[in-house]
């Protein structure tokens, strides 16, 4: 059990290296924000050239970005080529949420995509327990493949009340780059643990799991929960985190409004630089950017 006065010290020696100044000691950490959305019900409200204002006053170092349509996250690639990591989404429309697993054409779609190098990974696929579409269906199990060919990630997100889906997954396709979104949304340390130590090849990543939407990462004082920390600290080479500013999955917004997420960016990407200064040094590099870096690479110019 780490006592208060260690976790005060810990985290006001993180607070005082990282305000040190490059060239007087170690400057702020990098930040490679691994999940973001330009969604069209966020465009109504908030354009491309806004968006990348926002992730360059937070100085974020890249942002990964899947948008519904799909195609809407290269807006984000032509309005700051070299900040914008897209990945395919198989929502090719407004309401391709609900319909992407019946589409026949996706998997060619996604390929089209991928060979042309206009995106570099796919997802992010919602699915949840008990409803269509399941984690077993062909066009999702082919666009797996299709990332393994492709050595691409795939973003996946499961509701699930255990890991055993995320599992299903992992261990059919020992190949692939798999990035588990908000850490399964409700699910504990403990059921990490266990995707961790059966699948190498799994990232965890973190958004969302902030106050305002899943929770359960943290105290009242944006630390990492003791499970949590002693297991990021345990595996620091799996873990990777994002924003995901989307804002219609909180209570203080009903899905006939616009999606104001956006507007939200900057208490988000805070908070998630809040409690990774609460980790040792060598291990916030590694959570922040090296590891995102490692998994999708720099972005590339366009020109």
């Amino acid at each position: 059990m780490i006592s208060l006065q260690t976790k005060y010290r810990s985290r006001l020696l993180s607070v005082i290296v990282l305000l040190l100044v490059a060239g007087n000691g170690r400057a702020q950490i990098s930040f490679v924000d691994t999940h973001v959305h330009f969604n069209w019900d966020q465009k109504e409200i908030t354009d491309a050239i806004s968006v990348v204002e926002k992730l360059r006053r937070a100085d974020v170092e890249f942002a990964v970005v899947s948008s519904t349509p799909s195609a809407l996250a290269l807006e984000l690639v032509h309005a700051a080529d070299g900040l914008i990591v897209p990945i395919f989404s198989p929502y090719t429309h407004e309401l391709g949420r609900q319909d992407w697993y019946l589409d026949q054409q996706m998997v060619e779609k996604a390929r089209a995509g991928l060979e042309k190098g206009l995106y570099h990974g796919i997802g992010e696929v919602h699915f949840m327990t008990g409803f269509k579409p399941r984690t077993d269906n062909l066009i999702f199990r082919q666009l797996m493949l299709l990332a393994i060919e492709f050595d691409v990630p795939a973003l996946v997100h499961i509701d699930s009340g255990s890991e055993k889906a995320l599992l299903d997954i992992c261990l059919q396709y020992p190949e692939l780059k798999l990035v588990f979104a908000h850490a399964g949304g409700n699910l504990r340390a403990t059921h990490i643990r266990k995707i961790i130590n059966n699948c190498e090849n799994v990232f965890i990543e973190f958004s969302a799991r902030d106050p305002w939407r899943f929770g359960g990462l943290t105290d009242t004082d944006d630390c990492l929960l003791p499970a949590w920390r002693e297991l990021v600290i345990a595996y620091p080479d799996r873990f990777i985190t994002g924003t995901d500013p989307v804002w219609k999955v909180t209570r203080t917004q009903t899905w006939d409004q616009a999606d104001d997420g956006w507007e939200h960016y900057e208490k988000l990407i805070q908070y998630h630089r809040n409690w990774i200064a609460d980790l040792p040094l060598e291990v916030q590099d590694k959570v922040a950017s090296v590891n995102a870096r490692r998994l999708y690479g720099p972005p590339e110019k366009t020109q």
